[in-house]
């Protein structure tokens, strides 16, 4: 008798699975910034670009060293959409995920939706 076999197919967090994370819950306010200010927070439309593939896991350097979801360009960007729309708050926590972010825009390079993670990352920096 032949035994079937099927090849699991891989998980990608959902946005509702990264909001039940510990490490989402754990960005509790200590001092909060209800969210981006209204000159410059990172425009919508270039976060909705990011289709949540993960192909910038493997060549994002900090994700890589870190190895938390949050500390990659995806997870940053779950962050980024989920304090644009007031689901989260921007407090230390937050900014340290952002801060984790070395710059090199490795992830531009492989990104097959053409994210632009530069200018993402640009605006989320000087909050």
């Amino acid at each position: 008798m032949a035994s079937s076999s099927t090849t699991p197919s891989p998980k990608f967090p959902t946005p509702e699975s990264v909001k039940e994370s510990s490490a989402f819950k754990q960005l509790e306010p200590k001092t909060s910034i209800s969210g981006f200010d209204t000159q410059k927070p990172p425009p919508q439309e270039l976060i909705d670009t990011c289709v949540h593939c993960g192909f910038c896991l493997s060549t994002c350097p900090s994700y890589r060293v870190i190895g938390k979801e949050m500390d990659s360009p995806r997870g940053r960007i779950y962050l980024m959409n989920a304090i644009n729309k007031g689901e989260a708050p921007l407090v230390e926590a937050t900014t340290q995920h952002f801060d984790s972010c070395l710059g090199c825009l490795a992830c531009v390079t492989t990104c097959p939706s053409g994210v632009q993670y530069d200018k993402l990352i640009s605006a989320t920096r000087h909050q």
